[in-house]
């Protein structure tokens, strides 16, 4: 879809972190915490619950990975998942470290203290999170 901005992540490429068959990690760029990362599929679809079986559980697979990188990069408490969906209509799935018992409430949100992260910021982010990709494959399987 042209205008979907996920779309036109999808095609661009450069701000991946992780493509798997049916899908692709990216950060968010109004990260409730640093390294906040969206997992969305390759092909447009505006309901999660509408994707195919083997697009979810492709999405789950790539997630549990992200989800250990994001541990070993940014050492959260735990880390968040959820679906919501309202900004970008293109299913998404959200992995927020954890901090703070309101992360995924989103505090900041409720708050009104949303900050929209600046490009350094994005990019030092995402080389912890490759960095940290690349040592879990050294280490384990997934």
């Amino acid at each position: 879809m042209d205008n979907c901005p996920f779309c036109q992540i999808i095609q661009s490429n450069t701000t991946m972190i992780k493509s798997s068959d049916y899908s692709v990690a990216f950060l968010d760029i109004n990260p409730i915490r640093p390294g906040h990362v969206l997992i969305v599929p390759k092909e447009h679809e505006p309901d999660f619950f509408n994707l195919p079986t083997h697009v979810l559980t492709d999405i789950m697979k790539l997630a549990k990975r992200i989800a250990k990188a994001q541990k070993l990069a940014f050492q959260p408490v735990k880390v968040g998942m959820l679906v919501a969906g309202f900004d970008v209509p293109h299913a998404h799935l959200h992995l927020i470290p954890m901090h703070d018992y309101h992360d995924i409430t989103s505090k900041q949100l409720l708050e009104g203290k949303v900050y929209r992260a600046k490009q350094a910021e994005l990019e030092e982010n995402k080389c912890k999170l490759r960095d940290a990709l690349q040592k879990i494959k050294i280490h384990s399987t997934i």
